[in-house]
């Protein structure tokens, strides 16, 4: 019978050592790429398959994090232009990979829809093929129940990103949405601003409701305010469809505060479309610190969460945490946030 290939035959192969063969097996960014290329040849060499599964119950760590996204998104070929993950999601797979990378770990992406009828059996397949040392959940995953209570029943240390319920369940890190857009209507009545309109996110994001809230705080402080909203969805285009519909009113906004960065862009591009010019006949400000927000013309005001420092975070107290869920594991984390003030709020415009 044919001995199987082992480490110790790659090493001898590539003239490297069998710590350098283990290094270029699990992905470790720390080997020089001449070494890896030597390690690759001589696995092709030797027909060597590795075992991972072997490998895994060799060690008490899978040594990977699991990423679940609550997107509509089914990963097909489709014309329309909302299926897409949202830009939020490449900030947090961003500063997972800061954590991960330095700590050896993998990550690992997968999409439930909260909603779906199969969603729970959809995330039991997930963790049953691949195996986690935690699980990051984003919105609105973070706050769908029977998410956190599968998760729970197999004793798997989650971290919940701005999570807007249940905040004694699992690492759960947040910034105080109600007070940042408190603070973003404060700026916007600053400028002068009395006739303001509101695009909200999806309802299903509890933490981001807390942005009507605080926008609602501000101008009940002064009178004479008017506020008009619309139900957006955090993307790009229900910016520009809800953005159509509040400067064809009548008594159009002098300045539109979306729930998020993308909807700011996309009121941003209704208002050029309209020959309306930002900021001198509207103002526009978003929320999230994007980088759309900084990439458009005039520069979107907006809230700067965090959100790839947040992410790496969550990521390294997972890794430190080696996948066991303890008693002291839920733990509430307040990250401060930033307004960032730029060109696309000013002062109302003269009649």
């Amino acid at each position: 019978m044919k001995r199987s290939v082992t480490i110790i035959d790659i090493a001898k192969r590539a003239g490297v050592s069998f710590k350098t063969v283990s290094r270029v097996l699990n992905g470790a960014p720390t080997v020089a790429e001449a070494l890896r290329h030597k390690v690759e040849d001589a696995m092709r060499e030797l027909d060597y398959k590795p075992n991972r599964a072997a490998r895994l119950l060799r060690g008490g760590k899978a040594h990977s994090l699991g990423l679940i996204i609550g997107s509509r998104a089914r990963f097909v070929s489709s014309p329309e232009p909302d299926r897409r993950l949202p830009s939020y999601a490449a900030d947090v797979i961003l500063g997972l990979l800061q954590a991960c990378h330095p700590a050896e770990y993998h990550l690992v992406i997968e999409s439930v829809v909260p909603d779906d009828v199969d969603g729970p059996a959809a995330l039991e397949r997930f963790l049953d093929l691949v195996r986690l040392d935690g699980v990051i959940l984003v919105p609105s995953l973070c706050d769908t129940r029977w998410v956190l209570d599968l998760l729970e029943s197999r004793g798997m240390p989650f971290a919940r990103i701005n999570p807007g319920l249940d905040l004694d369940r699992a690492l759960c890190l947040v910034i105080d949405n109600r007070s940042a857009a408190r603070e973003v209507g404060e700026a916007i009545l600053a400028h002068g601003h009395r006739r303001i309109g509101f695009i909200d996110g999806p309802s299903e994001h509890a933490a981001q409701r807390d942005r009507k809230t605080g926008l609602l705080d501000a101008v009940s402080k002064v009178p004479g305010v008017h506020v008009d909203v619309r139900q957006g969805n955090f993307l790009f285009t229900s910016g520009l469809e809800k953005g159509r519909e509040l400067l064809e009113l009548d008594d159009r906004p002098t300045a539109i505060f979306a729930a998020n960065d993308e909807m700011a862009a996309g009121v941003l591009a209704a208002a050029i479309d309209a020959g309306i010019d930002v900021p001198g006949q509207l103002s526009v400000v978003g929320f999230g610190g994007l980088a759309i927000a900084e990439h458009t013309w005039p520069r979107i005001t907006t809230v700067s969460q965090p959100t790839i420092d947040i992410a790496r975070i969550a990521g390294q107290k997972l890794i430190a945490q080696g996948g066991q869920a303890g008693d002291d594991w839920p733990q509430l984390i307040t990250v401060p946030y930033e307004l960032t003030m730029r060109q696309s709020l000013a002062s109302v415009p003269c009649p």
